[in-house]
């Protein structure tokens, strides 16, 4: 019989950090913490290491046997990240430009195992889509003046490859061996919006090509496999006047052209969530005024399997695939309910009032439920519960941030 894969979990606070075996051990690791403020703190895809940020530098730590691996030596670091198979370290400080000079280079991408420097970057500001990585770590990306620059690791100071698309104003690399590059147009005056996909290294011609109107800005959600994208389109704006958070649509899109549309909802109002089976070629959508509904549909958009209507605005398939979160967090009262996607029907609903994160551990049997700072400052803390439905871990944590 195959050993348990082993699981743990970091936190940050304003007065500390920590990291724990995630149940079923469920116990603090002994490590040697920062004195300062820990700014940000982040696992690698892979789960090997772990890295941390403090004002004056940044540690890489091996997260099995908690020993330090690599040191950068930089000040004012805000955030960290890693590359799909953790070999990069990428660093972001805030952007500051000079009276009389040029910016300095804020966006920094270090080796993990050494903390040596390949590359750094000019870059306003810095989220989830700000430098992207095929899967294989062949290239990075970043949207520089209406172009997409794709690098070479070991190669920084010059772009291997160039997409340019006029008007382009954000861009997905997607997952899997054969990586596509999605980018977006918005939509300006009686011109619709365009979506274009290519595949990375090949942008002669598209592979795929959307149109579509009420569209200013978009998010990207791709299969794992990177062979089908979902979509998701947004105007700041309802000019219907029916919506305070304006107007959403959904749409599917497959790599190889072949098939789009867009997905049919049978209920008004915003779309709140999206989330891809990571098993399956299907896909959940929360979606509509509240008490909001939430449904499956297959790889064809065609609705499968209704999920019910309740207070609710955030979906999580567990790993696997086999569970599949529904919960009501932020605002919502923080129930969570538990599906089994085999049979169809609700495990059980959680109590997780006051959450305002929800996520499951990589081995798929444990759900994360965290009250952060600064949405409330009162009763902080992480609860882990078994999909089962019984709550194995409570462990309150004053100004916990992340």
């Amino acid at each position: 019989m195959a050993a348990r894969q082993h699981t743990q979990f970091a936190y940050r606070a304003q007065k500390e950090m920590g990291v724990w075996d995630a149940p079923p051990t469920s116990a603090a690791l002994a490590l040697d913490k920062p004195a300062s403020e820990v700014r940000a703190l982040k696992y690698s895809p892979n789960g090997k290491y772990l890295a941390w940020a403090t004002a004056a530098e940044v540690r890489v730590m091996d997260a099995q046997t908690q020993a330090v691996v690599a040191t950068i030596a930089r000040a004012g670091v805000l955030d960290v990240r890693f590359s799909p198979k953790g070999t990069y370290v990428v660093t972001w400080e805030r952007f500051s430009k000079p009276a009389d000079g040029e910016a300095s280079p804020n966006l920094s991408i270090w080796d993990a195992k050494t903390g040596a420097l390949c590359g750094a970057f000019v870059h306003k500001s810095f989220g989830e889509d700000a430098i992207q990585w095929t899967d294989d770590e062949k290239y990075c990306a970043k949207l520089v003046a209406g172009e997409v620059r794709f690098y070479a690791p070991e190669a920084l100071d010059q772009p291997a490859l160039v997409l340019r698309v006029d008007g382009m104003s954000s861009f997905s690399v997607s997952p899997g061996r054969s990586p596509s590059v999605a980018v977006f147009v918005p939509e300006r005056g009686s011109k619709p919006a365009l979506l274009r996909m290519y595949t990375v290294g090949s942008f002669t011609r598209p592979t795929a090509n959307k149109t579509f109107f009420k569209a200013e800005n978009v998010e990207f959600y791709w299969h794992r496999l990177g062979t089908n994208l979902l979509v998701l389109t947004q105007t700041d704006v309802d000019n219907s006047g029916r919506s305070y958070y304006g107007e959403s649509s959904l749409y599917f899109m497959a790599a190889a052209g072949n098939f789009d549309c867009r997905v049919v909802l049978d209920r008004e109002g915003p779309i709140h969530d999206v989330a891809w089976n990571p098993d399956e070629k299907e896909f959940a959508v929360v979606y509509g005024y509240m008490p909001a509904k939430a449904a499956l549909f297959n790889h064809r958009a065609e609705p499968v399997l209704d999920l019910g209507t309740a207070p609710r605005n955030l979906v999580r398939f567990n790993p696997h695939g086999r569970v599949l979160a529904l919960a009501g967090l932020g605002n919502l009262a923080g129930a969570i309910d538990l599906w089994d996607r085999k049979s169809k029907s609700k495990i059980c609903t959680i109590d997780a009032h006051g959450a305002s994160l929800c996520a499951w551990a990589p081995d798929g049997r444990y759900l994360m439920a965290a009250t952060l700072s600064p949405r409330l400052r009162v009763d902080n803390g992480i609860r882990i519960w078994h999909y089962t439905g019984a709550m194995v871990f409570r462990q309150p944590i004053d100004e916990l941030f992340h």
